[in-house]
């Protein structure tokens, strides 16, 4: 990846929390260090909102039902999550890093983008730099590992690498090389839909869409997800860590008490608890008040599979959900519906610049 004479390379870091639920509730609770545990509920309706490495090695992962983790392993705790707790432990780490940088973007509750092009700490060495970070951090009583390179994607997908409790470098003139040998799942914004897609045309690894003719992946992706994941998978990714994010979504989501099997169940949660609470997120009284890009409606089944139906609208209409709803509900097939969620989209004022392709 060639870059001119008088551009600085930048160096991009990511920093991910490994575990960080479990982590912060060992920090709590230390009796908790060597027992298979996840966050989360641990009943027949619960979710694991992560697990600790000792239970993922029993095969149990976020998202899992509480039912089914117990299940593969029958000896299994669950804690509680403490989701005030876990922000404030967020917080502290921030300021460990703004002690470095003050170009730090969050880009979740355990994931940070660092721009360390101008730092002079270690003579300028990024991998010495992200070491120390996570040998505070380890005295703190976390862990987490790292991904470096110069550019924000690489950086992310380097991240993984060597979890837990690692870090990895991808070198500016090796970033081309190292995308093309990845496996297209591991880019981020290609879902299951969008990978079923490129894989039925014969696309698999980075370097296929490298090669590829960019109008064909339009054709197969759409015009901008096309052009997208070809600039990314050339190595292109422009986006500069920005300090204050702007908020892409606001919504909202319920796990039932028990299934609902009937349509009206649906639109009266949906009526009396979910309309309600998205409201109050926006902060707005009239719902014509509150700019969008586009409404969605989640719906997920007792098997567990889910669908979303999504309209794009310039503003927030509760007719418009409870149309989404219905269409969302036609295609449940005699399943129980355990869980429902709805959000708006919001103006993206730097959206051709966005990591996320939306392929699905």
């Amino acid at each position: 990846m060639s870059s001119p004479a008088n551009t600085i390379t930048r160096k991009i870091a990511l920093l991910d929390l490994d575990a960080f639920f479990a982590s912060a509730e060992v920090l709590r609770d230390p009796s908790l260090r060597n027992k298979p545990f996840a966050v989360g509920g641990g009943s027949e309706r619960g979710v694991v909102a992560t697990a600790n490495y000792l239970a993922r090695e029993f095969g149990v992962r976020s998202a899992m039902s509480g039912a089914h983790a117990r299940r593969l392993c029958p000896h299994l705790h669950f804690v509680p999550p403490d989701h005030r707790y876990y922000r404030e432990l967020s917080k502290q780490v921030l300021a460990v890093l703004r002690d470095v940088t003050e170009i730090v973007e969050p880009a979740s509750i355990d994931e940070f983008y660092l721009d360390l092009t101008d730092n002079q700490t270690f003579q300028g060495s990024a991998s010495l730099t992200m070491e120390a970070i996570r040998k505070r951090l380890r005295d703190m009583g976390l862990t987490a590992s790292a991904g470096i390179s110069c550019q924000k994607m690489v950086a992310k997908i380097a991240s993984e690498e060597r979890k837990p409790d690692g870090q990895f470098v991808v070198p500016p003139d090796q970033v081309v090389a190292y995308i093309g040998e990845l496996s297209l799942k591991r880019i981020p914004g290609v879902g299951p839909k969008s990978l079923e897609r490129l894989q039925n045309a014969g696309f698999y690894l980075g370097k296929d869409i490298q090669q590829a003719d960019i109008n064909r992946l339009q054709r197969l992706l759409g015009e901008k997800a096309g052009w997208l994941l070809y600039q990314r998978c050339s190595g292109h990714d422009p986006r500069p860590v920005v300090t204050e994010r702007t908020r892409k979504s606001i919504g909202c989501e319920e796990t039932l008490r028990h299934d609902f099997q009937h349509l009206r169940q649906v639109e009266s949660f949906l009526d009396q608890v979910l309309l309600p609470q998205l409201q109050k997120r926006t902060g707005q009284s009239r719902w014509q008040d509150v700019p969008i890009k586009s409404q969605t409606v989640k719906l997920k089944f007792s098997d567990f599979q889910q669908t979303t139906v999504s309209k794009t609208a310039k503003n927030a209409s509760p007719s418009l959900f409870y149309q989404l709803l219905r269409e969302a509900w036609d295609r449940r097939q005699q399943r129980g519906v355990r869980l429902i969620g709805i959000s708006i989209t919001l103006p993206d004022p730097d959206e051709q610049l966005q990591l996320e392709l939306d392929l699905d």
